[in-house]
């Protein structure tokens, strides 16, 4: 996540938007669905039992999309 906030700010000078999507499940065992997305790419969808890990996982995907290191 910080990689991608890093490469967004000096690329384009603008944060990642992270938007929710939904949550599932029980409340004591939510899954969460995050959209992450950064100027001129599509949004990617990330997954996971905390907002946090849902954010991680949707900007991983982005980051192995864009062919960032």
């Amino acid at each position: 996540k910080t990689k991608l906030q890093e490469y967004s700010l000096k690329k384009f000078r603008k944060l990642p938007i992270y938007s929710l999507i939904n949550s599932t499940g029980p409340k004591h065992n939510p899954v969460y669905k995050i959209s992450v997305t950064i100027t001129g790419t599509k949004s990617f969808v990330g997954t996971g039992r905390s907002k946090q890990q849902a954010e991680q996982d949707g900007a991983n995907k982005l980051l192995k999309n864009q062919n960032i290191k």
